[in-house]
């Protein structure tokens, strides 16, 4: 048995890493090995929604969530005053340690072997559906049971800078030319898509005086459930403005922008427009933010995160030193736009394997997303299930209540996309059971069935859950009184005690500031409890996130309930929607496109009203018991 994942971007590194910590032999075929977890874009991880998603494959015995703690160099909580579930962790990755610190991860996992070398086609027993492995463009030949395929933007992809078009997978890199034409020719739905960079700034020939300080966290906060807290020197970031005159300067060279100029017809993402479009479709915004961004304590590149262009590096040139403290900046390398080829997720099943190509699976920018959290939660998923179909096991499906990992992979295989697909905590229906500080916890039964995590990992899952389960009873058995320890602090905090009440009951209460609740806590045997992994300002928040939201989490449960009902229904393989009487014609088209394998999925596709799902039902249910 014998797994193979072609691609060493974010996908890929997840894909190969799970499928080797599982057990399984795998190989990693990549163009360069030297450009393993390379950061194309601007070099950060997490942020609201995104975040969210590391530390759930973290949870799962990921990569992401370790290599950004151990190449972070900023580190911020977003939205650190709203409520637990929409805070986003996201650090600011030195590029350099997180591509060696990727590197060396791999080659130190064993059941992994690294491969350079360019995948030219994919191959198939003639005259049959058995997968027998991939081929590659110098004649030699990789045997495997299964693929996951994580090319990224590589498949015919296609640089532009300005009029200029440069066949090419990213800035100095070959484009996948060969296997990109087979997978056309094998008559998957594929179509263009687009994303971009920002130009890189010498940081000598940028006066900082000029910019706003944006200083990251006090006291780093790291990703990983298990790893050690992050340890680089801390830097500070910057904001700069967009002035009348970089205006100016766009709406006078439009013509000579790749993507207004018509060099481009593939679909850019809508969640992280160029600056070409920001002015275009934002006319009546006098200014953009431009975050400025150190790439690493080892070089003198900033990135202008904010300015991604396609326009030619004249224009660029003029474009940045039109802001503030940027009158002397010196392009180092200049953005460009990328345009490549992205196949429909409609054509997947849940478990991320290709409808009707035997033994391989899709994972990242191929399916339609941009950004590389939601490539690496792609890349877990398709490693995990490409090993488990190998060993002819249930693939593993994390419910849109379970994961915002699931959440995406839900949207992508039931719903498609048009546009390249970015996470949003908005996307989430069930975002109070989403908390991703939670997710150690949350998803500790599949990582144990899995096998991802070490005996120590889980036990320090263990412990921290079992201890929040005892903080927990112990606030609702705790009274509070006049005559309790508990009373004089409320009291002397204004908060009436006409009548006794549990600790929970009190700390629901939104007067209760986050002092009021520490001294209050501070009277709980559990509380003051010596552990290493115990964080007492985050168990702080967490708790009085659970007590608070509990009324509202009880509620979404009660509807979850006959939600899962519907998702645990499967819809035959065999079973003919288009036959079915009663259904509109619109409603069998949509059945047709999106193919749901379950009555969950069908009830998620635009348009699909609760009588066409209940009627589907009624038919399956029929067809059984005939």
């Amino acid at each position: 048995m014998h797994l193979v994942v072609i691609g060493g971007g974010h996908a890929g590194i997840e894909a190969a890493h799970i499928a080797a910590r599982m057990g399984m032999p795998t190989t990693l075929l990549t163009l360069n090995l030297d450009q393993i977890g390379q950061m194309s874009c601007n070099p950060s991880i997490g942020g609201v929604g995104k975040g969210h998603m590391v530390r759930e494959l973290d949870a799962l015995g990921g990569a992401m969530g370790r290599l950004a703690d151990a190449a972070g160099i900023h580190f911020r909580i977003l939205n650190a005053s709203r409520g637990v579930a929409v805070r986003g962790p996201r650090a600011q990755a030195d590029r350099v340690k997180y591509r060696h610190g990727a590197r060396q991860l791999l080659e130190r996992t064993p059941n992994l072997g690294l491969r350079q070398g360019i995948a030219s086609g994919l191959r198939w027993a003639e005259g049959t559906r058995e997968f027998q492995g991939v081929e590659l463009l110098d004649g030699s030949f990789l045997p495997c049971d299964a693929v996951v395929l994580t090319a990224g933007t590589f498949l015919n992809g296609c640089v532009l800078i300005g009029e200029r078009r440069i066949e090419a997978g990213r800035a100095g890199e070959p484009a996948s030319t060969h296997l990109g034409q087979q997978l056309r020719s094998l008559g998957l739905s594929w179509r263009r898509l687009k994303t971009g960079t920002s130009p890189r700034i010498a940081r000598g020939s940028i006066d900082f005086g000029k910019l706003e300080v944006q200083p990251g966290d006090d006291f780093p906060r790291p990703f990983s459930f298990f790893g050690p807290r992050p340890s680089l020197p801390q830097v500070s970031c910057h904001i700069a403005q967009t002035t009348s005159a970089t205006e100016t300067v766009v709406r006078e060279n439009l013509h000579r922008s790749a993507m207004y100029g018509g060099h481009i017809e593939g679909v850019g993402p809508r969640y992280c427009p160029s600056i070409e479009d920001k002015f275009v479709k934002f006319p009546d915004k006098e200014r953009h933010q431009i975050f400025v961004e150190p790439d690493s304590l080892e070089t003198d590149e900033i990135y202008l995160a904010g300015l991604s262009t396609s326009m030619p590096v004249d224009v660029q040139q003029r474009m940045v030193r039109s802001m503030s403290g940027f009158e002397q900046a010196e392009i180092l390398r200049p953005g460009y736009a990328i345009e490549y080829d992205a196949f429909d997720p409609l054509q997947l099943h849940r478990d991320l394997s290709v409808e009707g190509l035997e033994g391989v699976w899709f994972a990242g920018q191929i399916n339609g997303t941009t950004g590389y959290e939601e490539a690496a939660g792609q890349g877990l998923l398709a490693g995990i299930n490409a090993v488990r179909r190998i060993r002819t096991q249930a693939p593993i499906i994390l419910a849109r209540d379970l994961a915002y990992i699931g959440v995406m992979i839900d949207d992508l295989v039931t719903k498609g996309t048009d546009e390249p697909y970015r996470m949003l905590t908005a996307r989430a229906e069930h975002r109070l059971s989403l908390a991703c500080d939670l997710s150690d916890g949350r998803l500790l039964p599949i990582a144990k069935e899995l096998g991802t995590l070490s005996v120590e990992e889980i036990g320090t899952v263990e412990r921290r859950v079992e201890r929040r389960l005892r903080l927990r009873a112990q606030c609702e058995t705790s009274w509070v009184a006049r005559t309790t320890c508990f009373g004089p602090i409320a009291l002397e905090s204004g908060l009436p005690l006409a009548s006794g009440m549990t600790l929970a009951e009190l700390l629901q209460r939104q007067q209760v500031s986050n002092g009021i609740a520490d001294a209050l806590l501070a009277k709980l045997t559990v509380w003051n409890e010596a552990d290493v992994d115990w964080d007492p300002v985050w168990e702080r928040d967490l708790l009085l996130f659970e007590v608070r939201y509990a009324p509202y989490r009880e509620r979404e449960s009660r509807l979850l309930e006959g939600q899962r009902a519907w998702d645990h229904v499967q819809i035959p393989a065999a079973f003919r929607i288009e036959d079915l009487p009663g259904l509109s014609h619109e409603v069998k088209e949509k059945f047709a496109k999106h193919r749901p394998e379950t009555l969950g999925q069908a009830s998620r596709i635009p348009g699909i009203t609760p009588a066409a799902v209940t009627l589907l039902h009624l038919m399956i249910e029929r067809g059984r018991s005939a």
